[in-house]
Parts: structure tokens; C-alpha cells; sequence
């Protein structure tokens, strides 16, 4: 037997877990971990979304994370995380259900009501952490389908710290509000000038909806606009559209003067990871063929392989998206660990 794949999803693994207990405990989670990584901003929607499918591997990483949802969930933009999950297929549906239903019944937040549909209570419900079944199993999560222990929280969980760089996010939601603009501004102050549907996607929003809002926030005189060259006469086709920027030191003020932190779409990395933990066999259990398995991350990747790219991810990988399948996954077992390990 080929010993990659369960060597490898141990790694991995491992790694995930680690970069999620970090940026848990940046927001604000109570834990032990090292500083989330200074130069890249943590986006709470993808976070949370990862969490939900990679979390149930680690019972006091997702309930650190439920603690500090009870008392910040107010600066989760629910529908951004609707769309997130909706285009890109991260996180379990069913998981975040339940954790919404619980967030308005117990954790008094009635926001999250939109997510927390009523379900029929489930026949045959399933271990949520795996193992023995729980002597006291939660309401909440047994009407969704998940058998764990009653949730007791520790309480011991903060509100994200303004002055760390990778909350920034957070902090300026706190300050303008939980909608688009937060990320619009911060995209826009750490990278390129990019049109609007780059920006959709690597924030996260439908591209109509983005298209809107720039055009009004470009009348507020700090969101730059480059207009397309005149295009010669009697040409045909579309030209290029309008690209939009920031002055990144307009901005400075969000970080006390020192250079901002930089945005990445971090969806596609995590649906990466998703899609190995889910692809990748479970201790015990027979192997998949590897060419089954190397064709689902080449799948995964083409689908990906965009917002990778922009988010500067594919050379941290060394992946070709046109590599064959089997050339994917021992790329991926050789450095996406590593890649974790340094975000």
C-alpha cells in the first residue's frame, strides 16, 4: 500500500489546525497559539466556513470558536457568508445550521436567525467529533443530526484587539460597519487597481453588487478611478473596463503608520484543504486509487487555481494547473503543509 495518503492527510492535517487555532486565538478565541501571520489579514468568513468541516477534528478548537461567536458574532457579514459558501461550496451547511441555531437560542444573536432553518428532527443522528456517543447530547445539534456533548462554553473569549494587523478587517467593520465596504477599501489599499469583477471575486461578492457600490463609494473622491484608453476608430469588440484603486497611505491611520497588512482571498486555500481531508482516506480504511484522488484535487485546483493565483499562493505551492493529476498530489504532500505552516 501506498503510504502517502494517510501520511499525508496527518500533515495536513495538522497544519490546518494550526493555522485555524491561530487565527482564532488573533480574533480574540481563548487558546495558545502562535500570532496569526502579521502581513496578511485574516478574513472571519472563510475562517468561520473552514472551521465548520476541519474544526470537528479538534472539539476545543470549535468550541472556542462557538464562545467567541457568542460574543462577536455581530461582525460576521452572514450574507457574505452565504455567498461564500454558496459559490465556492466551503464549509458544511449543515454544520453552520446548527451553530446559527445555537447562536440565536443560546448565545443571544438574533442575527444569525437567517441561517438557523427550521429542520426536522433526524432518525439516525451522527457522532459530531466522532467516537462514543455523548451521555448528554446537545439539543441544539441532535435536531440537526449531530450527536455531541451538551455545549458549555468557557466564556473566556475577547473582542478582536484593533491594533493586531491581521484583525484589521474586523476593526474597520467595527468602525464603518459589517457590509462591503470594509473589504472594498482594504483590497483596494493593499493590492493593485483592479476592475469590478476581480474585486467580486476576491472579495467575496456578486459582481453587479460590486459594480453598485464602487461607482458610489468613487463619489466619495478616495476610491480612484483608471479609465481605459480610447479605443481607435472603427475598432469592434469590447474595450477594457474601468479599473479602481486606493492610496494605500490614506489609510495608514488603520495601523498606526506602519504598512498595511495584505489582502488575500483566503476561500480557495481552505476549499484546498477541505477537499484533500474529504478526498484523502480515514486510518483504517482502505485506500482510494490514486488516480481518483489525484483527479478530485485537479478538479479542486482548476477551480480554484484563479483565485490561488491572485492571492499569490500557486508559486508558495509550486502547482501547475495543467499538471497531471498524479503530479498535483505529490506536489501538494510535499509542500501544502509546509505553505500552512507559513501563513
Amino acid at each position: 500500500m501506498n503510504p502517502l495518503p494517510t501520511e499525508f492527510k496527518k500533515r495536513c492535517l495538522e497544519a490546518a489546525l494550526d493555522l485555524l487555532w491561530r487565527q482564532w486565538c488573533s480574533l480574540g478565541a481563548a487558546g495558545h497559539a502562535q500570532p496569526a501571520e502579521p502581513t496578511r489579514i485574516i478574513d472571519p468568513e472563510a475562517l468561520l466556513l473552514a472551521t465548520t468541516q476541519i474544526g470537528r477534528h479538534d472539539p476545543r478548537l470549535f468550541d472556542e470558536a462557538l464562545d467567541w461567536l457568542s460574543k462577536n458574532g455581530s461582525l460576521i457579514h452572514l450574507q457574505r457568508l452565504k455567498t461564500l459558501h454558496a459559490d465556492t461550496g466551503l464549509g458544511d451547511p449543515i454544520v453552520l445550521a446548527a451553530m446559527a441555531e445555537w447562536l440565536v437560542k443560546e448565545g443571544r444573536q438574533p442575527k444569525w436567525r437567517a441561517f438557523a432553518n427550521d429542520r426536522p428532527d433526524v432518525v439516525d443522528p451522527l457522532p459530531f467529533f466522532g467516537g462514543k456517543s455523548p451521555k448528554s447530547p446537545d439539543p441544539v445539534f441532535l435536531r440537526h443530526g449531530l450527536l455531541r456533548e451538551r455545549v458549555v462554553l468557557r466564556g473566556m473569549s475577547r473582542a478582536p484587539n484593533p491594533t493586531l494587523a491581521p484583525n484589521l478587517l474586523l476593526a474597520l467593520r467595527a468602525l464603518i460597519g459589517v457590509g462591503a465596504r470594509a473589504e472594498v477599501i482594504l483590497c483596494l489599499a493593499t493590492g493593485p487597481a483592479v476592475h469590478a469583477a476581480e474585486l467580486a471575486r476576491l472579495t467575496g461578492y456578486k459582481p453587479r453588487t460590486m459594480q453598485l457600490l464602487l461607482q458610489e463609494m468613487a463619489l466619495s473622491g478616495h476610491v480612484l478611478t483608471q479609465e481605459p484608453p480610447s479605443r481607435p476608430p472603427g475598432s469592434i469588440g469590447r474595450g477594457s473596463s474601468r479599473r479602481y484603486h486606493l492610496q494605500a497611505g490614506d489609510w495608514a491611520f488603520l495601523t498606526g503608520g506602519k504598512p498595511l497588512p495584505r489582502w488575500i482571498p483566503w476561500t480557495p486555500l481552505w476549499r484546498i484543504v477541505q477537499e484533500i481531508l474529504e478526498s484523502l482516506i480515514q486510518t483504517g480504511e482502505s485506500p482510494k486509487h490514486s488516480a481518483l484522488l489525484s483527479s478530485r484535487l485537479r478538479e479542486t485546483l482548476s477551480a480554484q487555481g484563479q483565485e490561488l493565483a491572485a492571492a499569490g499562493l500557486l508559486p508558495l505551492l509550486d502547482l501547475r494547473s495543467t499538471a497531471p493529476g498524479t503530479e498535483i498530489l505529490a506536489t501538494l504532500a510535499e509542500r501544502l503543509p509546509a505553505a500552512l505552516d507559513r501563513l
